[in-house]
């Protein structure tokens, strides 16, 4: 007896893509470099306040800009992480190349913190 029914697991399988190993290593090993450079931009957004020393001295500045920039270089880093991150994690996850996106990753976080520092710098009269 011959039966055309071929088994589930056999056409489930043979419809997913290989993993790569190579690619699954090199995005985890970015997105724990990105963790430690969120890490290290948070620390240093919260430097920023210093920025602020010199306000109502030598000239008058900005403190919602000061809050604005110092926030975005605080929170910034992490938002990127988390959702470059998930969708990492979501490309590993269906087999997919993850590499590119955990290397976003690990660069929205000093693009953040640089962004926010530019408001800060704005903000106590850097551009003037």
């Amino acid at each position: 007896m011959t039966s055309d029914a071929s088994p589930v697991e056999a056409t489930v399988g043979a419809h997913r893509p290989p993993r790569s190993v190579a690619d699954l290593v090199v995005s985890i090993a970015l997105l724990v470099v990105a963790l430690v450079t969120a890490l290290m931009t948070t620390f240093a957004g919260f430097m920023l306040v210093m920025a602020s020393d010199s306000c109502g001295i030598v000239r008058e500045c900005s403190t919602s800009g000061l809050t604005a920039g110092v926030g975005m270089s605080v929170i910034g880093p992490w938002v990127g992480l988390l959702g470059f991150g998930v969708w990492a994690v979501v490309r590993m996850a269906r087999r997919r190349l993850a590499w590119w996106t955990s290397l976003a990753a690990l660069l929205a976080a000093p693009v953040l913190w640089l962004a926010g520092a530019v408001i800060v710098w704005q903000a106590v009269g850097g551009g003037s």
